[in-house]
């Protein structure tokens, strides 16, 4: 039972990842500074790839048939 509760939310983002993203998003949103936005929304969609990297390595992999 366990088991299968892992592989079900092994395909969901990563909550740091995704928490991480959005702190970015917020303070590219609120700063003055037109550099400063642009690298923290890149910073911020890196975390976003990031969490759904994460979500595919955790994902179950098909097993090989032996024939």
């Amino acid at each position: 039972m366990l088991r299968k509760s892992i592989q079900s939310s092994a395909q969901e983002p990563s909550f740091f990842y995704l928490m991480m993203a959005e702190s970015c998003f917020q303070r590219a949103a609120s700063t003055r500074h037109s550099e400063a936005r642009g690298a923290l929304r890149e910073i911020g969609r890196r975390y976003l790839a990031e969490a759904s990297d994460v979500a595919s390595t955790l994902a179950p992999q098909p097993r090989a048939t032996a024939h």
